[in-house]
């Protein structure tokens, strides 16, 4: 007969393994945002002032940044025949705003209350939702792309419907 000698290391290595393969199931892990001072954003810089409005036409005032810049930018889309004096369809707003939340992209947001880090963009839809005249972002966003009148000068241009949709991409893949 032929005698097999077994590595001692060797086999306690395997039973090892096979024991943490038995005992640990595999478990997929999110992956964690992590909050370096390169990518996060303070909830002022999310929010925007409210008390920050400059003239965007002569008879037009809107809020400079953050949500509340969103929510009024989407209430003069929403309601463009009523500001005479836009003259590209909103497609300079609907520009802004793809910009804006192009920044919120790939930052994130310390939350002081649970100390954890969130993605910035979360924290933007749930603030666009707390706010008074917002509802939700996506859905306000598609009224605004739904707009059609029988006058075609007082819905947005194409070039607008095409940064809003642009901005539903970047909502969508936060």
């Amino acid at each position: 007969m032929k005698r097999v000698i077994i590595d001692e290391k060797l086999l306690r290595q395997s039973i090892r393994k096979h024991i943490l393969e038995q005992v640990q199931p595999e478990v997929k892990e999110e992956k964690k945002n992590h909050c370096i001072t390169s990518n996060v954003m303070p909830l002022e810089e999310l929010v925007g002032k409210a008390d920050d409005f400059h003239h965007y036409t002569p008879s037009v005032k809107k809020r400079r940044n953050g949500v509340n810049s969103m929510v009024d930018t989407l209430g003069i889309l929403n309601s463009l025949r009523l500001f005479k004096d836009i003259n590209d369809g909103g497609a300079h707003l609907a520009y802004e705003m793809m910009n804006s939340l192009n920044n919120y992209r790939g930052k994130n947001y310390f939350d002081e209350t649970s100390n954890e880090c969130h993605k910035a963009m979360d924290k933007v839809i749930e603030l666009y939702k707390e706010n008074e005249h917002g509802t939700e972002l996506v859905k306000d966003i598609e009224k605004v792309l739904a707009l059609q009148t029988k006058e075609d000068e007082y819905t947005p241009s194409p070039r607008a419907k095409e940064y809003l949709k642009r901005c539903l991409v970047l909502i969508k893949e936060k």
